[in-house]
């Protein structure tokens, strides 16, 4: 069972992936503006003008010697910035490698994350109270970086989606609660009759779907209140911070809270609730516009 939800969170993110897919090569030659975000799967990117937005990159390459005013979030890829180079908020590297030559210059912060043992110093810097983050396994630390590589594409393929869900939060969030505890009681009454039905093969299709709709819904909801939370804690101390850095903030404050006992539990389970209620109304309103 382990094994199809770690297939299914895969294949979501290899969905998401396919929608930010676009032309394998994207150019931006100098004294050009894209006034767009570029989402790109596996490809190749030259920006010697200015992308008034966010690069998000998953495969592929990026060369940079021009401005981006947003983030640059790169999964796996190889990053080279060059000494004219101008990045408007944060430089996030997940493995691949990253060429940076001076005087390139980032506005924001720059993480980048290739081994272990960068996953556990970075770890570390988002748990400031968890000195060297003991009692942290490798897995756990994995997951929770899986989570925040899944929000951060969510962000980057679907920023005005994440905005708007984040926001619709303080308005009713006990209705969004509401809303997800009968989300969840009606994904685990469909579970059980498509495992029923998955003995007459019938049912195998349909699990798959449900499992892979619940995850891509886990996903979007967390994002927005990874989001709703690293914007209000910037709001709090008047701190200025990209949208991933508001994502960053809430991951690493929802992770926290699994090492407070019992109580932090309960506040997981209320968000996770809380994730798939504003989800689910989210699309619910969003095919009855389209209707």
């Amino acid at each position: 069972m382990k094994k199809t939800l770690l297939l299914l969170f895969f294949l979501a993110v290899t969905g998401l992936s396919m929608i930010a897919a676009g032309k394998k090569e994207i150019t931006v030659a100098r004294g050009e503006t894209h006034a767009r975000a570029i989402n790109a799967f596996r490809a190749r990117l030259d920006i010697q003008g200015k992308v008034a937005e966010s690069v998000f990159l998953l495969g592929g390459s990026l060369r940079l010697d021009g401005e981006v005013t947003g983030d640059v979030i790169c999964i796996a890829a190889r990053v080279e910035i060059g000494p004219t180079a101008l990045i408007g908020r944060d430089l996030i590297v997940i493995g691949g490698s990253l060429d940076k030559a001076d005087p390139g210059r980032v506005s924001g912060e720059t993480y980048n994350i290739r081994t272990r043992d960068d996953l556990k110093k970075i770890a570390g810097s988002l748990l400031p109270f968890l000195p060297e983050t003991q009692g942290l396994t490798f897995f756990k630390v994995i997951k929770i970086f899986f989570w925040l590589i899944l929000s951060l594409l969510a962000l980057a393929v679907f920023p005005a989606a994440i905005v708007q869900v984040a926001a619709s939060i303080p308005a009713a969030p006990l209705r969004h609660v509401g809303r997800g505890l009968l989300a969840m009681l009606f994904f685990l009454l469909l579970l059980f009759a498509f495992l029923l039905l998955s003995f007459v093969l019938i049912g195998i299709p349909l699990l798959i779907v449900l499992m892979a709709a619940y995850f891509l819904a886990l996903i979007l909801g967390r994002a927005a209140v990874f989001y709703f939370i690293g914007d209000r804690a910037c709001r709090g101390l008047r701190l200025q911070a990209s949208p991933a850095m508001f994502i960053v903030l809430g991951v690493a404050a929802f992770t926290l809270l699994k090492f407070v006992p019992v109580i932090g539990g309960v506040l997981l389970f209320l968000l996770d609730l809380l994730a798939v209620g504003i989800a689910v109304g989210f699309l619910v309103r969003r095919r009855k516009a389209a209707i």
